[in-house]
């Protein structure tokens, strides 16, 4: 009787033991298929190739970045800014899509998915890598970047020789740019106003409304070359950006990946300067017609 009670008791404890097994396993598999379930896929250039364009957000008032030109009486937007994203959309395999926004709604259009990419002259700062992520920088292989510039009307020009000269004066920034960033910061007391097209901001300064306005040093230049009574200062500004480059919405990992390696290759091969060179020489042309 007592061999077969500790039988018994064995066989209790067998059972006992393989069910707690059972439910260890099968707490483990379901730990496990709630961790796969709360990690997000990347498709972010897999839905592009599925869909067969690539659509970036750009806001085209920056030449030679990006601008419209009429070309067989059509507008069309153009720039180096679109020719390095028609690469980008070739070395994918798709075909690209232009929209054309306010700068400051570039972010939000990425964020909501309106958009694949934002390509806009847009430099990363802290602030931006919060919110999204950046590709690498890209420009000229010999560009040292000037990044922002001061412009004022040329009759100011021994008015306005300092940071300090603007104390109190008024400013007119891009909305959401890095230059309202610039105006806060570095100029005691100004009086900023939010435009969020460049044309805009260069009508203000021309008309007395604003006093300087800051732009970014490829577009300021261009600017003052096409408009005789305008002048880009040396007043040196604190840079507290990264290089522009492409935008993205976060965890588009493959995208940026990609993107990258095209943006490397265009450095690499010297199709970059190439590119850049020809949107500037358009953009001369143009404003000596």
């Amino acid at each position: 009787m007592k061999k077969l009670f500790k039988i018994l008791m064995c066989s209790l404890i067998t059972v006992s033991l393989f069910g707690c097994s059972q439910k260890t396993n099968a707490s483990e598999t379901a730990s496990q298929a709630n961790t796969q379930s709360n990690e997000t896929v990347d498709n972010s250039l897999q839905d592009i190739k599925d869909r067969g364009h690539l659509i970036i957000g750009t806001s085209a008032d920056f030449a030679p970045r990006e601008f419209h030109m009429i070309i067989d009486g059509k507008d069309t937007i153009v720039g180096y800014d679109i020719d390095i994203a028609k690469e980008i959309a070739n070395d994918i395999g798709v075909e690209l899509k232009v929209t054309d926004m306010a700068f400051d709604g570039l972010l939000p259009a990425l964020n909501a998915g309106h958009v694949d990419m934002v390509i806009a002259g847009m430099a990363s700062t802290e602030e931006r890598l919060k919110a999204v992520d950046f590709s690498i920088p890209y420009g000229k292989s010999t560009d040292v970047s000037e990044g922002q510039k001061i412009v004022i009307r040329k009759e100011d020009k021994d008015k306005y020789t300092s940071i300090e000269s603007l104390t109190d004066k008024k400013l007119g920034v891009q909305k959401s740019g890095l230059q309202e960033e610039i105006a806060k910061e570095q100029v005691s007391n100004a009086k900023i106003t939010y435009l969020t097209k460049i044309p805009n901001m260069i009508m203000d300064l021309q008309t007395n409304k604003v006093d300087a306005i800051i732009l970014s040093a490829d577009v300021a230049k261009n600017y003052a070359n096409k408009n005789d009574d305008l002048y880009v200062t040396d007043i040196p500004l604190v840079q507290n950006a990264g290089g522009v480059g492409v935008v993205f919405k976060k965890g588009s990992d493959a995208l940026v990946e990609q993107t990258n390696k095209t943006l490397q290759r265009l450095m690499d091969d010297g199709t970059m300067d190439e590119i850049i060179e020809k949107n500037e020489k358009i953009v001369e042309e143009l404003n000596s017609n």
